[in-house]
């Protein structure tokens, strides 16, 4: 008796599948139509490759900056350095103290300035890579400016340690 539980969907089934035998030649051909299949002539021609559109000038002044923001931030630092080495060692209240981290901070927010630029040009760069257009010249500054940041944080760590912190 359990096993009669399921004759009504099997009888279905049964219906279904001689239905589907019994229509032959009612059912489209799945063979390709005229209209489907494009003689080799009428090809379209291939796509131009993506360019980056990205102004050359724009990459240039990107890059300037950053070379004016590191020639700013090494300039801080021959400010900086003296004042760091004589404060070396000092209370955190003492007058040399305060004035070497002041000149610290000025040191970093020279460095700001530089990552300010990568910040800009990262962001040009992953524009390109989102529209899978790599731009060279881009990608060249990009690693030019984050080489001037890499220097940048060597610098700043060598303050840090010549004044003792």
């Amino acid at each position: 008796m359990h096993h009669l539980r399921h004759l009504p969907g099997l009888i279905g089934l049964a219906a279904a599948l001689s239905a589907c035998s019994a229509s032959e030649g009612r059912y489209p051909s799945l063979a390709l139509r005229p209209f489907e299949v494009s003689p080799p002539e009428a090809a379209a021609p291939a796509p131009p490759p993506i360019r980056s559109g990205i102004d050359p000038a724009m990459i240039d002044t990107l890059t300037r900056r950053a070379e004016a923001a590191h020639a700013a931030f090494l300039a801080a630092q021959g400010t900086a350095a003296p004042l760091a080495e004589a404060a070396r060692g000092l209370a955190i209240e003492s007058p040399a103290r305060a004035r070497a981290l002041v000149a610290l901070g000025e040191v970093s927010s020279r460095r700001s300035d530089t990552a300010a630029v990568l910040a800009e040009i990262d962001a040009l760069a992953a524009d390109a890579a989102t529209r899978l257009a790599r731009d060279p010249a881009l990608e060249a500054a990009q690693a030019e400016v984050a080489a001037l940041l890499m220097r940048e944080d060597a610098v700043l760590a060598q303050l840090w340690e010549a004044m003792g912190s």
